[in-house]
């Protein structure tokens, strides 16, 4: 009979915003399946380890195919209800296998450091994707957070919002590698961003006022 399996979100990075629920589902898996980088801060000895590639599809059959003899969890980043692979998964996998955790995301921890609430937010994923809807809900002065990608950068973002006829001065707030030692929060308006040098990576943004 197939274990059940964990979808986990281990928030923004850092152990330290790693939830207990989570830590508990880490540590009673014999298998754990994520991105490189979350396998690198959340593995301890003894489990597998198997990083999900750009074919998702073979990253499902080695979840089935573990399962049947361990305890499989997968690691996803912020929340598992926001934007991650635990969508995906509930495609592929009978629901009444999977258990999913939520966790702490890189848009609530920005809004945390801003010190401002984020119920009235629309967030948008940019990450390996477009979305159009963004563009109109800057010029309507609404307030945005944006997911960025390493091709849709924080300064890519800002200077496609312009070209697209959205006010340059609408202000824009980047938090950079959240949670970590070299966390780092920019702010500006669009314009400034568009020409910012400073490699924005690992990033999530927030345009309109807060």
């Amino acid at each position: 009979m197939a274990n059940t399996i964990a979808v986990l979100g281990v928030g923004p990075g850092s152990a330290d915003y790693l939830t207990p629920a989570a830590a508990k589902h880490i540590s009673e898996a014999g298998v754990l399946v994520g991105a490189s980088r979350l396998l690198k801060t959340f593995a301890q000895p003894g489990q597998i380890c198997n990083p999900i590639t750009a074919n998702l599809q073979d990253t499902v059959l080695i979840i089935k195919e573990q399962c049947k003899q361990h305890k499989v969890a997968v690691l996803v980043s912020g929340d598992s209800g926001l934007y991650s692979f635990a969508n995906y998964l509930t495609k592929y996998i009978n629901e009444d296998l999977l258990e999913i955790v939520p966790g702490i995301s890189s848009v609530q921890l920005l809004f945390a450091r801003l010190k401002k609430p984020w119920q009235q937010a629309t967030v948008i994923s940019m990450h390996g994707r477009t979305d159009e809807k963004l563009v109109k809900f800057v010029k309507e002065k609404e307030l945005v957070a944006v997911l960025t990608g390493k091709d849709n950068t924080p300064q890519t973002i800002a200077g496609w919002l312009i070209s697209a006829g959205c006010d340059d001065n609408a202000p824009v707030k980047v938090g950079c590698n959240l949670s970590y030692e070299n966390e780092y929060i920019y702010c500006g308006n669009l314009s400034q961003l568009q020409q910012c040098c400073h490699q924005l990576t690992n990033c999530v943004m927030v345009i309109g006022d807060v």
